[in-house]
């Protein structure tokens, strides 16, 4: 006799459905850090909060299916061992797979929500990151740029607007016309 649903894989002594799986195999991070990584609030925290909010929702479509295929296993080889208790109830086979289809169901669209968040978590990481990169380059330029010339004076006025005559201000160099 079958005594329950098949056991989960543990990670860290937890059991690890598939939406903790997931995010495993697909960022290498488990969903229990996901908070930690970002304590600050901001976009990247909340994107955490959503990603982890939607792996336990598939964790638990996944506990419920098993748990549902399990029970419906063991009615079935009860029966199949002469005990028709369970089929005298009408229709047990077609509640059983409404029950199954209706979870599989749930199961692949958290699935497929899993995934949308993902990606969207991805990118926004990504954007983090070469925001600050840019950010840190453009710093180090500016630091380098006033080193390199801590007294020079401006030269040229900035794009769009007027120096007033006898400002002293030098005309930049003109390009050749093309």
């Amino acid at each position: 006799m079958n005594a329950g649903p098949a056991p989960a894989r543990t990670l860290d002594g937890t059991p690890a459905f598939a939406g903790r799986l997931i995010v495993m195999e697909r960022l290498g991070l488990d969903t229990y850090d996901m908070l930690d990584r970002h304590p600050d609030p901001g976009e990247l925290r909340t994107l955490a909060r959503l990603l982890r909010g939607q792996a336990n929702r598939v964790d638990d479509a996944d506990d419920q299916l098993r748990r549902l295929a399990a029970s419906a296993i063991t009615r079935l080889e009860r029966t199949r061992n002469g005990d028709h208790m369970d089929i005298r109830s009408h229709g047990l086979l077609r509640t059983l797979a409404t029950d199954i289809e209706t979870l599989a169901a749930r199961y692949d669209l958290g699935v497929e929500q899993l995934g949308r968040d993902l990606h969207a978590y991805r990118q926004a990481v990504e954007r983090s990151t070469g925001t600050e990169q840019h950010s840190r380059t453009q710093a180090a330029q500016a630091r380098s740029s006033a080193a390199a010339a801590p007294d020079a004076a401006l030269t040229a006025a900035a794009p769009g607007t007027r120096t007033p005559p006898g400002a002293g201000a030098q005309p930049a160099p003109s390009r050749p016309s093309r």
